[in-house]
């Protein structure tokens, strides 16, 4: 079996993270405190996450089955 394209993985990831760094910051900034870098400390603690356990899985799941075929 051959590993994903890193292009493709990439790309993905540029994907996945656009709504995300778009969205999140408008939805929890309300609830954070004043401070900028706290802010970007807490809304990067989200985003990473879903993007490492869920996203990433997901894709490469997607992608080995895809391959598989």
């Amino acid at each position: 079996m051959t590993p994903p394209n890193k292009h493709l993985l990439a790309l993905i990831n540029y994907i996945a993270l656009v709504p995300l760094v778009y969205f999140i910051p408008q939805w929890i900034g309300p609830y954070l405190p004043e401070k900028q870098l706290v802010q970007v400390c807490i809304i990067v603690a989200i985003i990473v996450p879903i993007i490492s356990y869920i996203v990433m899985p997901i894709t490469m799941k997607c992608l080995t089955r895809k391959a598989e075929q």
